[in-house]
């Protein structure tokens, strides 16, 4: 792999919008190009990763309404309803595959999470999106002790570490 350039991104948080360079790649064996976004960055999103995880906690785990999730997060630059809306229907569209490779990866690394216990947590959730969401703490705390670069992340940076990871895997896109 060589350099090959960058090109700009636009990528929004809460307050404004901000524009990063990503370096491009190419590869010398079959002439294609490619990039690494940064962590904080999603493909084919122009939010960053924060303003996705806080839209779908407030939806998804703490169940506020569509109004209150609206009101709680409305700055002027926020993301309209619509897609917040969609980010939630995408992410409900693929929370069972990536539970069920969530799930393969603790029964393989980590046998002893209580996830799996059959009286645990895993039973006590309602819905494939609750149950994502509460198995991204357990994968987080598996990874902090796999990768140092995920030590220092924290709960609200659990679907972060799930986005990681599962684009690692080749699992595609979660929202």
């Amino acid at each position: 792999m060589i350099g090959h350039g960058y090109y700009p991104r636009k990528a929004k948080d809460a307050q404004r919008g901000i524009i990063v360079w990503i370096k491009r790649w190419l590869c010398k064996v079959c002439g294609r190009t490619m990039s690494v976004l940064p962590d904080f960055l999603l493909s084919f999103r122009h939010y960053v990763v924060r303003v996705v995880e806080n839209i779908l906690e407030d939806r998804l785990e703490r169940k506020l309404s569509w109004a209150k999730v609206k009101e709680k997060n409305s700055p002027v630059d926020f993301p309209a309803l619509r897609t917040m809306q969609r980010w939630c229907k995408a992410y409900g569209g693929e929370a069972s595959r990536w539970l069920e490779a969530a799930q393969e990866t603790l029964a393989e690394q980590d046998s002893f999470s209580t996830w799996l216990d059959p009286h645990g947590e895993a039973p006590r959730t309602q819905t494939t999106t609750e149950a994502l969401l509460v198995v991204s703490e357990h994968m987080l705390a598996w990874g902090k002790t796999q990768w140092a670069e995920v030590a220092e992340y924290g709960r609200n940076e659990r679907l972060r570490f799930l986005w990681l990871w599962g684009a690692n895997r080749g699992l595609g896109r979660l929202v």
